[in-house]
């Protein structure tokens, strides 16, 4: 009997110690993160990035992708109206869109964080070979940092 418990405490003892090794090693991958957030810092950029740009410190395009109506009340300085409802929300059949550069990279921004029409404007603009950046946090982003605005 005794040996018949001692041998039941060392199996659970060694199913929970390597239960617990089994765990550790999978908390993350790391390999996957780092490609992750590889793509996110190759793909998308911030507020601050595109100050730069609107202030002709780095070079790109900046393309905003809101209606007429909301670009002409209010936008980063610099940028280009690609209104998404003219473009039927990026996943029509249009493969000419005035103002992206090809040889520069342009720069996508919406509405607000989550608003999905610059990563629909990006894949849509990627297939077509134009260099695609996602401004994150759109532009309320712009707003919230107190960024100008231009009329």
């Amino acid at each position: 009997m005794r040996r018949y418990f001692f041998v039941t405490i060392l199996l659970i003892f060694v199913g929970n110690v390597s239960f617990a090794i089994k765990n550790a090693q999978q908390v993350q991958d790391t390999t996957a993160a780092v490609k992750y957030f590889e793509n996110e810092l190759n793909f998308t950029a911030n507020p601050g990035t595109v100050r730069k740009i609107s202030e002709g410190k780095l070079d790109g395009i900046i393309v905003d992708l809101r209606r007429k109506k909301h670009f002409d009340k209010g936008h980063i300085p610099g940028a280009i109206n690609l209104p998404f409802d003219k473009y039927d929300g990026f996943e029509g059949s249009q493969s000419e869109f005035p103002g992206l550069s090809k040889n520069k990279i342009n720069y996508l921004y919406c509405y607000e964080l989550l608003c999905s029409l610059s990563q629909k404007a990006a894949k849509k603009f990627a297939i077509f070979g134009y260099p695609v950046k996602e401004v994150k946090g759109g532009f309320k982003a712009w707003k919230d940092h107190a960024y100008p605005i231009e009329n």
